[in-house]
């Protein structure tokens, strides 16, 4: 199938599911009038290219696809979010109720997905659970974060947040295809682990995206609100005596040993990521790879964004902290 019929058949399908809402049927239409990468459907797509059961490999990717949904009209509530994709956030539109019924119905749908997919009777339970797993994984990430927890270990806890709230929902694509493509058991942990690595990396890379505009730190959301991010945990392991939120903003010499400790747990998780991908089939190592490339990879900062590579492909063009 073209890549652009697949584009075009998941957007419908995906809309088909989230906009069958009810009285929610405004919102939802609202929240996707404006379409998202679908980075995760095309990650689980690209790593099944010769897949037995073409119709539930494209429930499975709607699946995934709804509950990052989800989670996105979720976040926004509690981040307070006015902008998503050049529309106003469903949040800021309709309000936090409205917002939050809207979340739990995409969920709902990303279930029914998986419960209507044809010809999978024998993994759908599989199915079932990894999805149900990684939705808990990610609002246990997304809770740790919000608590701004007094840990003093802040790398730990840092880990934490990441592969729950960012890594939850990029394995997850990883763990469908290898239930998918997979007549053992063995992939699912490797492909599980191997996203959540991936997760981390990812986050690593968006956190130090404000410190390429140093001028403007102080002025970030995550300094102001005391979140630990990346270079909040370095400066923490460097510097265990200092306020990091303050000696990221004043002292150059701080930030850019934080930095360069980012860099080295980014190289950190991006080794762990490969190893745990040698365990899985040999079309998923080169996916991997190309979505390292594409998504993954370090370079000097550059406030210039980027041109994005052609759906569906798999491109080796670089970025630094592209939205997923």
């Amino acid at each position: 199938m073209q890549s652009s019929v697949i584009a075009s058949t998941l957007e419908h399908l995906i809309r088909h599911y989230g906009e069958d809402a009810g009285a929610l049927t405004n919102a939802a239409k609202h929240h996707f009038s404006s379409a998202g990468k679908r980075t995760r459907a095309k990650l689980l797509i690209a790593a099944s290219p010769s897949i037995a059961y073409p119709q539930a490999l494209m429930h499975a990717a709607i699946a995934i696809e709804l509950i990052h949904e989800a989670s996105i009209v979720h976040d926004d509530i509690q981040d307070r979010t006015v902008m998503r994709r050049n529309v106003q956030t469903v949040w800021h539109k309709f309000g936090a109720n409205t917002a939050l019924l809207l979340g739990d119905h995409l969920v709902a749908c990303a279930f029914r997905a998986i419960a209507e997919a044809p010809t999978i009777d024998h993994i759908r339970s599989q199915l079932m659970v990894a999805l149900s797993q990684a939705v808990s994984r990610a609002a246990s990430g997304q809770h740790l974060q919000l608590s701004h927890s007094t840990n003093p270990d802040y790398k730990s806890f840092y880990d934490q947040v990441a592969k729950g709230k960012t890594g939850a929902f990029i394995a997850l694509p990883l763990q469908f295809a290898a239930l998918l493509n997979s007549n053992s058991d063995a992939p699912i942990q490797a492909a599980r682990c191997c996203g959540e690595q991936l997760g981390l990396a990812y986050q690593i890379l968006n956190d130090l995206a404000p410190y390429h505009r140093p001028e403007t730190l102080a002025e970030h959301e995550d300094l102001r609100n005391r979140t630990i991010t990346a270079p909040v945990a370095a400066c923490n392991a460097l510097f265990s005596r200092v306020d990091p939120f303050y000696a990221l903003v004043s002292k150059s010499e701080v930030r850019a040993q934080a930095m360069a400790q980012c860099q080295h747990w980014l190289d950190e998780a991006l080794a762990s990521a490969r190893f745990h991908a040698k365990l899985l089939p040999q079309d998923s190592v080169a996916v991997i790879e190309a979505f390292i490339a594409e998504h993954l990879s370090y370079s000097h900062p550059d406030p210039l964004p980027k041109s994005n590579p052609e759906p569906w492909q798999h491109s080796a063009a670089t970025a630094t902290a592209e939205a997923i």
